[in-house]
């Protein structure tokens, strides 16, 4: 009787764990094709990230030398007004974009995009007086980083005695640097560059009350072997045995994993957002970024935003393609896709888009069909539109001002 009972009883067992595993997703499994990808129910719209990128371009105050306290914050004022009344609720906002700083730190130089030139103070803190409005306009705001990019030349003048690439290019420290034909970029294979990109953003959540800190698509610069060859020898010279490529995507990586931490340590509401290329193979080849490995395994970031700066009849990446790519990638637990949007785009010719340059320029509905495509995709959680002066414009030709009411239709 015992016996019997018992078989039974292993026999149950043994069927539960039998369902359990094959049920379980195969993580060596091939991927799903995106024509599998299923509609799935939009997030609620008080979840949904409606995002505008604010850069520095946008920002810069270098017509007024660097302006007054009221100037700035009546730019920014005028702005955080604007993008609540489009019905936006996140604002990306450019904090430092070339090694240099919108607000006073102690780790990197004023921006020249304030007075003018590099490490000029301004008598006011921007990104103070911008949160401030954001507040008032019930705004999320999320801190945008370029963490390796100082300079889009080679023009070393350009750059403040106290700019800490500088400081290390006069000191002969050229290991934290890569110099290239596009500019200068610091190491990503550099602890101490990496260490100083962590904890410039420990600074900026001290000192602010941001609900995210946002990458872009700034990378390695090149896929050159011979700009961080000596930092490569090097680390073979010390047993390592990985290639120079996947080398460099660990360095990425690593640094993501580190960073992720660092904000996580200083409060773990504080979200990381990446915003990659719309390319994911472009991102694994030639930038490093292994964006597919930060998706799916747990502690490199919160938001994926790609850049989908495509149209739909784009001839080598079509929109509704490439979303379904990203769509289709594995994601883990509580890491959110959302998409970028190249509101920049409407009205005008997309000379790098093949047989369909003229998408834009013909069409008046692309960002709204854009975004319902989005909602019905696994892992939505929002958009984000590139960028702030292309929707608020006074001179936006009639496309986008028919591009921007039809969006708005769908997004209400």
């Amino acid at each position: 009787m015992h016996k019997r009972f018992l078989f039974a009883f292993l026999f149950i067992v043994a069927a539960g764990l039998a369902i359990y595993f094959f049920s379980q997703p195969k993580h060596d499994a091939p991927l799903p094709q995106s024509e599998s990808v299923q509609p799935a129910p939009s997030v609620a719209a008080d979840d949904e990230l409606c995002a505008v990128w604010v850069n520095y371009n946008e920002l810069s105050m270098k017509s007024l030398g660097g302006g007054t306290e009221e100037d700035f914050k009546n730019k920014a004022e005028e702005m955080c007004r604007n993008i609540r009344a489009w019905g936006m609720n996140t604002v990306i906002l450019h904090v430092r974009p070339f090694c240099d700083a919108f607000y006073p730190s102690e780790h990197f130089p004023w921006s020249a995009y304030l007075s003018g030139t590099q490490g000029q103070a301004v008598g006011y803190d921007p990104v103070g007086i911008f949160l401030s409005c954001a507040k008032a306009q019930n705004l999320s705001v999320q801190a945008w980083i370029n963490p390796y990019r100082v300079l889009l030349s080679a023009e070393w003048a350009d750059l403040s005695a106290n700019n800490p690439a500088k400081q290390w290019y006069e000191a002969g420290k050229f290991e934290n640097l890569l110099l290239t034909d596009s500019g200068i970029y610091l190491n990503p294979a550099s602890l101490e560059a990496q260490t100083l990109i962590i904890n410039g953003v420990r600074e900026l959540l001290q000192k602010y009350s941001f609900d995210a800190v946002h990458m872009d698509d700034y990378f390695y610069p090149t896929t050159d072997p011979s700009v961080d060859a000596p930092s490569y020898e090097a680390y073979l010279s010390a047993g390592g045995r990985l290639t120079q490529d996947d080398w460099r995507r660990e360095n990425v990586s690593m640094f993501v994993s580190a960073l992720y931490t660092a904000i996580k340590a200083q409060n773990p509401q504080t979200q990381l957002v990446i915003s990659p290329g719309g390319d994911i193979r472009k991102n694994h080849d030639n930038l490093y970024a292994d964006v597919e490995r930060w998706a799916r395994e747990p502690g490199f970031l919160d938001v994926l935003i790609p850049q989908l700066y495509y149209g739909f009849e784009n001839g080598t990446r079509p929109f509704a393609q490439t979303a379904a790519e990203w769509a289709n990638l594995r994601f883990a637990e509580n890491v959110t896709l959302c998409f970028g949007l190249a509101a920049y785009k409407c009205g005008k010719e997309d000379v790098h888009a093949g047989t369909g340059s003229l998408e834009w320029a013909q069409q008046s509905d692309i960002l709204a069909r854009q975004l319902e495509l989005c909602r019905t995709l696994p892992h939505y959680g929002g958009f984000a539109l590139y960028t702030y002066s292309s929707i608020y414009m006074a001179d936006s030709d009639e496309n986008m001002k028919k591009e921007w009411k039809n969006f708005r239709n769908v997004l209400q």
